[in-house]
């Protein structure tokens, strides 16, 4: 799936993609607003596509139907150049360390990713 916006095509093609990893639909479309707010082109995924070429990863850790620590070695695998992020309950501690131990360096709480994510990244 791939948000897009309303501006036309001339003035997305410049942008940095980010992939967003969520399968919330709620959170993923706000997540996804403030990526767009933020100068980004958004693709919403499940998974990591075969095809893609993504600037960042935004990773929702707390997802209940992805396994994000599995995701992060996907995502180091499949796009090692490309900056990832996880976000998750500020109180997720177990999923935060997991995340850590993966590789991930930077973790956003939800409240960071659903309304002040350019000022956050």
């Amino acid at each position: 799936m791939t948000n897009q916006s309303n501006r036309a095509p001339h003035e997305t093609m410049n942008e940095p993609l980010a992939l967003l990893l969520d399968d919330n639909l709620m959170s993923a479309s706000r997540v996804a607003a403030q990526l767009e707010r933020a100068g980004f082109r958004v693709q919403i995924a499940r998974a990591v596509p075969a095809t893609v070429d993504a600037q960042l990863i935004l990773l929702n850790l707390g997802s209940r139907g992805l396994n994000p620590v599995e995701l992060i070695g996907v995502c180091r695998a499949q796009l090692p150049d490309a900056r990832l992020v996880g976000f998750c309950g500020h109180l997720e501690i177990e999923i935060r360390r997991a995340a850590k131990a993966a590789g991930i360096k930077r973790i956003l709480t939800n409240d960071e990713a659903l309304s002040d994510l350019a000022n956050s990244l």
